[in-house]
């Protein structure tokens, strides 16, 4: 898009919101991907990413966090103004988007009180209020509980888990709001018509808005980020 990888969108996209402390986690063609991150990220390798899933390469970073995190999915190309929304609260939260999860692909969300109840691609149509997004912020204190649902998961069920199956327990415990992004810009890249839809349409919307650059939000405390994907 624009001449560059969705990963050199989300890497440039960081700074504005204040984030320098950035991780990624690799597994298939890891050193296209390191050389693609030029030094603008610690790598972490999940040597079994064929055979496992976000949660366990989300698991991976459980030594490298020390405070609280954004995770991001490595296939959103979005504008950057969603993740400064979500950081201009401390709590824990999530973007999500009201008109979309219709999709038997798409990881659906259930709120309730503005707050999540639910996040899972099986979900019954009567139960969704859109689509998750695939950027996720955590308090530092939050983020220590996921990782702890997310051994409890690896350990009892297997490697095979999105992540959300963390969250998921993780909301049943804690208060993760939902920031509804609805009418924002923004695509999750699975299929080669999800890219040529990024590049003809998507991108050029981000582009034409010319949002600021440049640290221009002030966020209470330093914040790390995992970009992760599994499958990718």
């Amino acid at each position: 898009m624009g001449g560059h990888t969705v990963l050199d969108h989300q890497l440039a996209m960081l700074p504005t919101a204040g984030i320098h402390d950035v991780c990624v986690v690799t597994g298939y063609h890891r050193d296209v991907v390191a050389h693609a991150c030029r030094g603008r990220a610690q790598l972490i390798h999940n040597p079994d990413w064929a055979n496992t899933n976000s949660l366990y390469s989300f698991s991976l970073t459980r030594h490298w966090v020390e405070r609280s995190v954004v995770v991001m999915n490595c296939d959103v190309l979005a504008e950057p103004s969603i993740l400064t929304r979500l950081l201009q609260n401390p709590s824990s939260n999530f973007a999500y988007d009201s008109g979309s999860g219709d999709d038997e692909e798409h990881m659906k969300v259930e709120i309730s009180g503005g707050r999540l109840r639910s996040m899972s691609k099986s979900l019954g149509t009567s139960r969704v209020h859109g689509e998750n997004v695939g950027m996720l912020h955590f308090s530092q204190h939050d983020a220590k509980a996921l990782y702890d649902h997310a051994a409890t998961i690896l350990d009892e069920h297997g490697k095979n888990f999105w992540m959300a199956a963390a969250v998921q327990a993780l909301s049943q415990d804690c208060d993760l709001w939902g920031v509804d992004i609805s009418g924002s810009t923004w695509i999750e890249i699975d299929y080669q018509e999800d890219l040529e839809r990024a590049r003809e349409c998507i991108w050029p919307l981000i582009e034409r808005r010319k949002f600021p650059r440049g640290n221009q939000t002030v966020i209470a405390g330093p914040v790390q980020v995992v970009d992760s994907d599994a499958r990718l």
